[in-house]
């Protein structure tokens, strides 16, 4: 039975003194960190559902980010890649076609992971996250305009689909570069933009040269069976 759980608001204020009275954004680590430390039975369990309700108006950013980490890291996590894969690809088509809020079908939604198993995930990358959200911030900021956003769903996209296919070593790469592309989105920093596009770059071109390989390998092997 899937225990409801609550997921603080992405777009709640930081700190109430804030010099022009605008509401600051709270940073992202500080968000995950409310969900590691909240205490959960040992079969509570999490949905995609839950998340995108809580992370509000930046959801397309802060979901991307959390769906891609687990991914791009050598934790193992029961049945984590079959039920983060297929929404980066959902989330990342959405962000190229510009829709404003993220949408899942009722069976993505309802896919759910042990809270606790999420929770020793985000307390094994916090760290790593604050150190990243000290270099992040905004940034040529045209470049995550909403037709810089589309441009970055497309890239998100492309890669999303390199995660699925069944290539050794293929999926890091590619969902680091995502994350790096989310954080572009949150913080409205062009030079991530072009960060993650480069990973991104790289990533394509790992899997390519491993797929190449592997072809030749079939093809020699094939080769050498009908010479026998």
């Amino acid at each position: 039975m899937l225990t409801q759980t609550k997921v603080p608001d992405l777009t709640l204020v930081e700190s109430p003194a804030v010099p022009d009275g605008a509401r600051k954004p709270r940073r992202l680590s500080d968000i995950l960190q409310e969900i590691a430390d909240e205490p959960a039975a040992t079969d509570e369990r999490i949905s995609l559902g839950h998340l995108i309700e809580g992370f509000g108006n930046r959801a397309f950013g802060a979901l991307l980010f959390i769906f891609a980490v687990p991914v791009a890291l050598p934790i193992a996590i029961p049945g984590i890649s079959a039920v983060l894969g297929a929404p980066l690809l959902f989330l990342s088509w959405q962000l190229m076609r510009g829709r404003e809020q993220p949408w899942l079908p009722e069976v993505m939604r309802s896919r759910s992971f042990r809270r606790i198993d999420f929770a020793r995930m985000l307390q094994r990358v916090l760290p790593s996250i604050r150190r990243v959200e000290r270099l992040v911030g905004p940034r040529l900021i045209w470049m995550t305009t909403r037709r810089g956003e589309k441009v970055i769903g497309l890239l998100a996209f492309i890669l999303a689909l390199i995660l699925f296919l069944p290539i050794p070593f293929g999926n890091t790469v590619p969902a680091l570069a995502i994350a790096i592309l989310a954080l572009a989105v949150l913080e409205r920093d062009g030079l991530a933009a072009i960060v993650g596009a480069l990973v991104g770059a790289a990533g394509i071109a790992v899997v390519s040269g491993v797929t190449f390989a592997l072809m030749k390998g079939a093809i020699l092997l094939i080769q050498s069976v009908f010479q026998l």
